[in-house]
């Protein structure tokens, strides 16, 4: 237990009020509690060894809501006099009947035999500023006679396995959450724990159990994320099996006890209803668009404006503005105020061309030059020709090398990945002082991610000669970046770079056609020594997990470029027909995946 918190709480407490257990591990949690700062309590909760990058993520967005533990007073009016000794301030006592129904379930009785009750506490600090604002709930479990209620008690008092700490995110919405439960499972160690709706409340809820020993204070490795709202599609990827279960050395999932929170399902909308939003979403694309273009993320900022006054800055017409702030508003991009000024959400802010991942080029790409090739998409579903050479004369590849500014707004959307990017490295299995070449990486964004992450490892840079040109000044200023050496090459005629650990193929191959991948394929087969891996970061299309976004950008490869988004088994059936063979795939953010591949032993 960390030596500070000897002095977080309040002293002056009773002998007779740590004389059991129960007063022990409560004790015991207001001192973890108030004597960790939330990062600290947050990587206590994750498994060992996770990189900052994942801490860093979840903690800016998310706040530390509460600490969770399983009690047995022998009354609950026992244990609420005994609350105000440890600094506690009750704020709620309410009757739970998830956890006892799951907890009569586990003793064999009717729910009705069991009582228990969720007590809501506050630590107001009272001169100890690291405890001020943080909360414990306590699920107090009133006696039930009998050896199984005795052996529950035990094993609970043991093991702590209800305990949890819970993190609630601050502004969220669903692709918030659905990148924060992709970045947390991304993780091998990580295992997806249940999760629900509790409409009374309003509140949204996941679970995370970490596999391996508890943390050293000997609280389980156990994280809540908690959100106001109700968000089906992310309750659907949770829900969806955990691709570390199942895998060989791992322990089995045990059913513990989790947050009383109820499932509902999602309202069903009229069918009618439903098709207008999807033919209509066209209009949307265009509003995000025209909003990129104007500039109006990057004039509001932090702040708020009225919309003659950002009609103005924008230089656009009041009237025509509002109407499309009103529309806006109503996805979520910008939130109107009482006042009539308008106000970034944490969705419209991805539009700030000053933030690290934003979205502004994108949007103005995908609602612009990649938009127009739409037109073409019935002549590409009829005749498998690709529709961006139908509109615009040329394939893409072509048109970016005859029209710079284009390639340069090509450039800036792709940048968004790096949200992808900084999930890659902690999902990459590396030895020390690795030599890592990434094959048609770009400037290196990503390989320098995995440089900095893993401070003994070398990069190799495989490049076509005018983006090596361009990626030199990256390298140079980046930390990292002098364990790196350029090589200029194409991966359609130059042999690849040979004696690397691990070869990245990051976002290459959905860009082409199966006889293309397997040219870059069978090039690396004989370029990479027989223990090497191959780590693949592409947007699988996995159908358990109910997400249409790799559909729709299957659909986009289809339309703008010669290639495709490819489902999990045909990956392994293209890697097997390049030489590889397919050993795992780990989830990151938005849909993306790492793929990791070996070469497969030469036959005779």
């Amino acid at each position: 237990m960390n030596p500070a918190s000897s002095t977080a709480v309040p002293t002056g407490i009773a002998p007779e009020h740590l004389s059991d257990p129960d007063a022990e591990r409560i004790r015991a949690l207001i001192d973890h509690v108030c004597g960790h700062g939330a990062a600290d309590i947050l990587r206590a909760a994750l498994p060992p060894g996770v990189p900052d990058a994942v801490v860093d993520m979840v903690s800016r967005h998310c706040r530390f809501d509460h600490a969770a533990l399983l009690v047995f007073p022998e009354r609950l009016g026992d244990l609420l006099d005994r609350l105000p000794h440890w600094g506690l301030r009750t704020t709620e006592v309410v009757p739970s009947t998830v956890v006892r129904n799951r907890i009569a379930e586990r003793l064999g009785l009717r729910a009705e035999s069991v009582e228990v009750h969720i007590v809501r506490c506050a630590l107001p600090g009272d001169g100890v500023a690291a405890c001020e604002g943080r909360n414990l709930e306590l699920f107090a479990v009133a006696p039930v006679p009998g050896a199984d209620f005795a052996r529950l008690r035990a094993e609970e008092r043991a093991r702590n396995g209800e305990t949890h700490f819970a993190f609630r995110v601050v502004e969220p919405t669903p692709v918030t959450l659905l990148d924060l439960h992709d970045l947390l499972v991304s993780r091998d160690e990580v295992l997806r724990d249940g999760g629900g709706f509790n409409p009374h409340e309003d509140t949204f809820v996941l679970y995370f159990r970490s596999t391996g020993e508890p943390a050293s204070d000997r609280w389980p490795r156990r994280l809540e994320i908690l959100a106001t709202g109700s968000y089906p599609e992310v309750l659907r990827r949770h829900a969806a099996s955990n691709p570390a279960a199942g895998r060989a050395g791992s322990p089995p999932r045990e059913d513990l006890p989790r947050e009383d929170t109820t499932q509902e399902d999602p309202p069903r909308e009229d069918p009618t209803r439903e098709m207008l939003h999807l033919v209509t979403g066209a209009w949307v694309t265009q509003a995000i668009g025209v909003a990129a273009r104007l500039g109006l993320a990057d004039h509001l900022g932090d702040g708020s404006r009225s919309v003659t006054d950002l009609a103005e800055v924008a230089g656009a017409e009041p009237d025509r503005l509002g109407r499309l702030l009103r529309l806006l508003a109503g996805h979520g991009v910008v939130r109107a105020e009482a006042d009539g000024h308008y106000r970034l959400t944490e969705r419209g802010a991805l539009l700030r061309t000053d933030r690290d991942g934003s979205l502004a080029a994108l949007a103005d790409l995908y609602s612009g030059l990649f938009f127009t090739s739409y037109l073409g998409l019935e002549h590409t579903v009829r005749t498998g020709e690709d529709a961006f050479t139908r509109v615009h004369g040329r394939e893409s590849f072509e048109y970016f090398a005859e029209h710079p500014d284009e390639a340069r707004l090509f450039r800036e959307a792709m940048a968004f990945g790096t949200i992808v990017f900084d999930a890659v490295p902690a999902a990459l299995d590396l030895p020390p002082a690795a030599t890592v070449v990434d094959v048609g990486g770009g400037d290196g964004e990503l390989l320098l991610r995995v440089l900095r992450d893993h401070p003994t490892a070398r990069g190799v840079l495989f490049e076509r000669g005018h983006v090596v040109d361009a990626a030199r000044e990256l390298l140079a200023a980046s930390a990292g970046g002098d364990r790196c050496d350029p090589v200029v090459g194409d991966f359609f005629t130059d042999p690849l770079p040979g004696g690397g650990d691990l070869y990245l193929l990051a976002r290459i191959l959905h860009d082409w056609a199966d006889p293309e991948c397997l040219v870059v394929l069978r090039a690396l087969a004989r370029a990479m020594p027989v223990d090497a891996r191959l780590a693949i970061v592409e947007r699988p299309i996995v159908e358990a997990c109910g997400s249409v976004l790799p559909l729709r950008f299957d659909i986009q490869m289809m339309t703008n470029a010669r290639g495709r988004e490819r489902t999990v088994a045909e990956y392994r059936a293209l890697l097997a027909e390049g030489g590889f063979e397919l050993l795992d795939l780990r989830p990151l953010p938005l849909d993306m995946a790492v793929l990791t591949a070996r070469p497969r032993p030469a036959q005779g």
